[in-house]
């Protein structure tokens, strides 16, 4: 079809040629030739003046006229047409062009035509966008310039995403000349493939590039090596026989080591039945199960931190009055058993002996014994206990049953009342026994409470208090008195296995801190028979 349409302009051209020869040029030339003929004879210069004469007369002169008029100008108008119709056939191949995008632009830099919108890359394309793309930017519109300006062919390449997509294009510019105005036409190439296959050349290039510096690299760290090998071969052939005599010394060490280790296990296991009897002892001194029987109904949780224990429990009971006392000496361990020993021991003295009554006397009469046994006036030591002394008495009041008189050195105690959820604290002196615990200042004083049968009373150490969880949370007062309320439901020998069940679970697999020790009794409604702790 182009090539159709480019024949048809070639054949108008030449047949245009054509009539106006045969139409115009053609019968001047005949009509001066036949005149010519005719007149010949009058000689050249005499026919000249005849031929003026007549073509005035006959007005064939103007025809002559014309003729030279036409003659003249029918160059500038073949050339003008030509040029058109060059411009034409431009225009034609360009619109003809299978898939190749072309943009002609005009001088203004404005977009006169373009087959970009159909060919399936750009066709999602407006003329604006082309325009901002190849026309209107720093790069393309200098090149536009120089071309229109020069009338040089100029060429340069962009890269442009178009969508999601890169491209890198090839410009080619080529300056048209038309009647009316001067236009610069673009032809552009794909260069998108051809650059990634060159990155992706390049890329691998310099992948090669850097393996075979790695290589040579490699190379001469390799003969750095084997020449450090050798050196390391001789230092380890004679590292290897100062080892050989190190291993020698070694096993002398080791062959004494055992056998000192041997001796160590057997001073330990020693020293551990030493303590384990030292632990039968201890508790032979505390109430055994026959006594506690006799005594209120009651439970006992006693966990020693080590194989002994520097908490102690103590009951003694006479035709007048009940002693129920809870110690936590100094320490634990034995150390701390010592001391427990020490305290047993005065209780029994002060209470059953002497006789001594009031329970703020008896902690009183203990500080002063323990100081001058291990004569802490006179040495650093500081050793002593804190304690809680309760006394009961069975009454036939109307509105109790019996009396408590509590005297405690740091050492409080617990009560929950059958007729009350609520559970009381009773705090103890500020004051220890034993070391110097400011007798001057702080006195011990005792603390009158009335009580019924079923009431409970709850006597602890502060290793309970004291114990950590996983997250080094204290047990603390809060959770002693809720764990009293929540099981206080319970009969008061059941209570103690929900109580090491909650004790349990809050330790986890954390070590125990301390020695722990509690002691509950449930008041009854009858006296006690007598019992000498």
């Amino acid at each position: 079809m182009a090539q159709q349409k480019e024949s048809i302009i070639t054949n108008s051209k030449y047949i245009l040629h054509i009539v106006f020869f045969l139409g115009f040029v053609v019968p001047i030339l005949i009509i001066n030739i036949q005149e010519y003929i005719i007149y010949k004879d009058l000689g050249l210069s005499r026919f000249w003046e005849f031929w003026v004469m007549c073509h005035k007369q006959s007005g064939v002169i103007i025809c002559d006229v014309i003729l030279l008029i036409v003659l003249t100008i029918a160059p500038i108008f073949l050339y003008k047409y030509r040029a058109k119709n060059e411009f034409s056939r431009i225009f034609l191949e360009m619109s003809t062009a299978a898939n190749i995008p072309i943009i002609v632009i005009n001088k203004d830099k404005s977009v006169y035509w373009t087959n970009m919108t159909e060919i399936k890359t750009y066709k999602d394309l407006k003329l604006k966008d082309l325009a901002k793309i190849f026309v209107n930017n720093e790069t393309a519109t200098p090149k536009i310039e120089e071309c229109l300006k020069t009338g040089q062919n100029i060429s340069y390449e962009i890269e442009r995403k178009i969508g999601d997509k890169k491209f890198w294009m090839h410009v080619a510019l080529t300056k048209l000349n038309n009647k009316k105005n001067s236009m610069v036409c673009a032809t552009i190439s794909d260069l998108s493939n051809m650059k990634e296959a060159s990155e992706k050349i390049d890329n691998q290039q310099r992948e090669l590039q850097m393996q075979n510096e790695m290589l040579t690299l490699i190379t001469a760290q390799m003969e750095v090596q084997q020449a450090g090998i050798k050196e390391q071969n001789d230092l380890l052939s004679t590292q290897h026989k100062q080892l050989e005599e190190q291993a020698k010394e070694l096993k002398n060490a080791f062959d004494e080591l055992e056998i000192r280790n041997k001796q160590i296990t057997t001073k330990t296991n020693y020293i551990t039945d030493s303590i384990k009897y030292a632990q039968t002892i201890q508790e032979a001194m505390l109430p055994d199960t026959k006594q506690l029987e006799n005594f209120f109904d009651n439970f006992v949780i006693y966990r020693p931190k080590d194989i002994v224990s520097g908490d102690f429990y103590w009951m003694s009971i006479n035709e007048k009055y009940t002693y129920v006392v809870l110690g936590d000496c100094t320490g634990h361990g034995v150390p701390g058993a010592f001391m427990s020993m020490i305290g047993i021991r005065l209780l029994g003295e002060l209470i059953n002996e002497i006789k001594i009554e009031r329970p703020s006397d008896i902690p009183e009469a203990m500080h002063l014994r323990i100081q001058a046994a291990l004569k802490q006036d006179v040495t650093e030591n500081n050793d002593g206990m804190d304690i809680a002394i309760c006394r009961f008495k069975k009454v036939d009041e109307p509105n109790h049953e019996w009396e408590l008189k509590y005297a405690g050195a740091k050492q409080p105690i617990y009560i929950k009342r059958k007729d009350n959820d609520e559970v009381e604290v009773v705090e103890a002196d500020r004051r220890g026994i034993g070391g110097q615990s400011f007798a001057d200042v702080f006195f011990f004083e005792d603390r009158d409470m009335d009580l019924n049968a079923g009431d409970r009373i709850y006597l602890t150490s502060d290793g309970i208090k004291d114990q950590n969880n996983l997250i080094r949370k204290r047990f603390g007062t809060n959770r002693m008195k809720m764990m009293i309320s929540t099981t206080s439901t319970k009969d008061i020998r059941d209570q103690k296995m929900f109580m090491q069940s909650i004790l349990r679970n809050w330790q986890g697999c954390e070590e125990q801190r301390d020695d722990i020790s509690l002691w509950g009794f449930e008041l009854g409604d009858h006296a006690l028979q007598p019992y000498d702790g």
